[in-house]
């Protein structure tokens, strides 16, 4: 049954693998099919239309908005539309017209014009939108604008392409949080009740039995659970290969036509699993020596070995920067996760040498105090270093995954936290727009068809000068503030959300004034170089508002307004984090899934071998305290030391994470899994004891 999950476990590690690929390649394919080409790139060739890229936001998340426009009729559209859209009409994608139909998305670019098809979609999670502006904001186009037609191998990124991680960076996760836990769980699952093997093995060595003799025994143990692990982890790739699949926690859809032209390799990686599976279990049973593979744990040349690799992978995490916005991102996600990988993997070797010269000395103290639980535990901790490695993995591995998920969904920067704590007081309360083009009539126009209930007010920013909020009297008593006769301060008694909105746009000299003044024509208060934004005050906890005053904005503001919530930009950062925090959740909740599986699976083994090797001494002993000594020390001592170590490791793991990555302490959770590992490790010792006593009064002798 261990071998079976195992298999399956390693089996889905495996397919996600080649998901990803798959899922990459159809990104890339269809982000350049999808490219324009514009003409200031291909001077050679004829303009056929124009490309405009520009964005806005559904539910706090930011999708690509594209305004297109032929220059005749008989120019190719974009890759997944039918024809070009007429004017003032829009093709959403599947995915962003489900996502915003609460907020009315299918009219705020202009009429509903039918979807975007799966050839001009990276997956079909993607929101995008292709807008073709009215006739009377053409006048926005440009030779920047021109493109000759849509292909081009070096792709203007727009729409998932911004923002999802690339596949090599994916890969280290799926290394880190499934990968090692899978291969962790292989090993213990194959070792699991490996007493009996073992002999099995003694016995055809000693009759003259050969590699290939001992290798057909477990392969004809092995086969079968084996053939239904590998059956079970390709059910959920042929369901991926025949249905779309929305993943839990990211809302990222799996295109089941991606899995199909993928499956052949998504069986052949199957296979594969299911051999190195075969191969491991064979490898791990040709010990000549009962329960002491790999022995040479115990060596000191080995103890070295381990030690080392142990610093070098610690080494290996420490000078990177995970800031997601690093020219070396994906090179310094590969070493950290390579870092974290090793030293992970060796640390319950450097544990178990470490518990086999503790043994040694727990033996020699016993014996001189006469205490035989300490005796027998401590000749068994030095002599099954193998058996005292299993055992600890799972809690070391398990420690890291916590560790990593906490850091992971942690990150974030100091602007970001404030961003989002402004957004949670504000809500969609204050917005902020801007666009290229801001006539008198075009102003005029917004503020009418916004109505009742929000206030227009215009931002004027200069460099190096305070920023100045311009309205007209009405609108500075509708916040309760007198109207000015001249420029002044904004007063500490105003509005919070005027005081957010300084803090958020007061610019470089963070300072803020209002003044009275016509919002559509602010005439000598803005100057040349000013920038001017156009600020929309609304009640709070009014859901139409964000869609209210887009749809006015793209109807009036030019052709590609931007309309941002307060620290729009930082926000935005922080919603990244958070998406990247969900990728790391999902692959973590499975990687932990395996070490508990692993951990399990350890323990029930380490139950039935320690309580047939100790049955025994319950003829002689006539005292149970012997029994719940030794499982206390064998049984729990390693476990308690592994969950102490393996939560120092963790945490110096997780240092880069803490300096340059955006990463948090929480200290608590260190605590409380150290805590958590202990009791455990007790309560492994105390059952383990218990078992011991059990089984004395069912043994008899026998020729074992």
């Amino acid at each position: 049954m261990s071998l079976a999950l195992a298999t399956a476990f390693l089996c889905c590690a495996v397919g996600t693998v080649v998901i990803a690929f798959a899922a990459d390649d159809v990104q890339q394919s269809h982000s350049q099919s999808r490219a324009p080409r514009f003409t200031g790139k291909f001077p050679g060739e004829r303009a056929i239309g124009h490309w405009r890229q520009s964005g806005d936001t559904v539910g706090e998340l930011q999708h690509s908005v594209i305004f297109i426009a032929p220059l005749n009729k008989s120019a190719p559209p974009p890759p997944g539309l039918s024809s070009w859209p007429e004017r003032g009409e829009a093709v959403l994608s599947p995915a962003l017209a489900a996502a915003g139909e609460r907020e009315g998305i299918t009219h705020r670019y202009g009429r509903d014009a039918g979807r975007i098809s799966a050839e001009g979609l990276t997956s079909p999670s993607e929101r995008l939108a292709y807008v073709r502006p009215e006739a009377a904001k053409d006048g926005e186009w440009d030779k920047t604008t021109e493109i000759s037609g849509f292909g081009d191998l070096e792709p203007m990124p727009f729409g998932d392409s911004i923002t999802v991680v690339g596949a090599d960076a994916f890969m280290a996760a799926v290394v880190g949080f499934l990968g090692l836990p899978a291969a962790i769980l292989t090993v213990v699952a194959a070792r699991s009740g490996s007493v009996l093997r073992d002999r099995r093995m003694a016995v055809l060595n000693s009759l003259g039995g050969t590699f290939r003799h001992r290798a057909l025994v477990c392969l004809g143990e092995a086969l079968w659970p084996v053939t239904a692990g590998a059956a079970l982890g390709l059910l959920p790739l042929l369901v991926a290969a025949y249905a779309d699949l929305t993943l839990p926690l990211t809302g990222y859809t799996i295109a089941s036509s991606t899995v199909r032209a993928w499956l052949p390799a998504a069986l052949l990686g199957t296979a594969a699993a299911a051999a190195t599976v075969l191969v491991t279990t064979i490898l791990l049973h040709q010990s000549k020596a009962e329960g002491r593979s790999p022995r040479t744990l115990s060596g000191g040349r080995a103890k070295r070995r381990y030690a080392l690799l142990c610093a070098l992978g610690i080494i290996m995490a420490m000078p990177v920067n995970l800031g997601p916005l690093s020219a070396d991102y994906r090179v310094s996600i590969m070493q950290y996760t390579i870092g974290m990988v090793l030293a992970l993997a060796t640390l319950p070797a450097v544990i178990a040498w470490t518990m086999t010269s503790l043994g040694q000395r727990l033996a020699n103290r016993s014996r001189a105090k006469r205490r035989p639980g300490g005796l027998i535990a401590g000749r068994w901790l030095h002599s099954y270093p193998a058996v005292i490695a299993r055992l600890v993995v799972a809690v070391v591995v398990g420690l890291g995954v916590v560790s990593q998920i906490q850091l992971w969904t942690s990150r974030t920067t100091v602007a970001a936290t404030e961003a989002r704590g402004t957004f949670a007081t504000l809500g969609e309360s204050v917005l902020i727009t801007r666009s290229r083009s801001q006539p008198e009539a075009q102003v005029t126009a917004f503020e009418k068809d916004l109505g009742r209930g929000h206030t227009v007010f215009a931002l004027i920013q200069e460099p190096n000068r305070p920023s100045t909020l311009v309205a007209p009297c009405p609108h500075w008593t509708a916040i309760g503030l007198p109207c000015p006769s001249t420029q002044a301060p904004i007063p500490s008694s105003a509005d919070r959300r005027l005081h957010e909105l300084k803090r958020w746009e007061g610019g470089g000299t963070g300072e803020m004034r209002y003044a009275a003044g016509d919002v559509s024509a602010p005439g000598s208060q803005r100057a040349g170089d000013a920038e001017l934004k156009l600020v929309v005050i609304s009640e709070q906890g009014d859901p139409t508002v964000s869609n209210t005053v887009r749809q006015a904005a793209y109807r009036h503001l030019g052709m590609a307004p931007v309309v941002n919530v307060l620290a729009g930009m930082q926000l935005g950062g922080a919603l990244q984090y958070e998406t990247i925090a969900n990728w790391v959740t999902l692959l973590g909740l499975w990687g932990m899934l395996m070490m508990a599986l692993a951990a399990a699976i350890s323990a029930l083994a380490e139950f039935q071998m320690f309580s047939t090797r100790l049955a025994p001494v319950g003829v002689l002993a006539g005292d149970t305290r012997v029994f719940r000594s030794t499982a206390l020390w064998y049984l729990s001592a390693p476990i308690a030391v592994a969950g102490i170590a393996g939560a120092l490791v963790s945490t110096v793991l997780g240092y880069p994470m803490v300096t340059t990555g955006g990463a948090s302490w929480a200290p608590e959770l260190t605590v409380t899994a150290v805590l958590g590992t202990t009791l455990l490790a007790v309560l492994i010792g105390l059952v383990g004891g218990r078992s011991v006593i059990a089984r004395i009064t069912r043994w008899e002798p026998a020729a074992d």
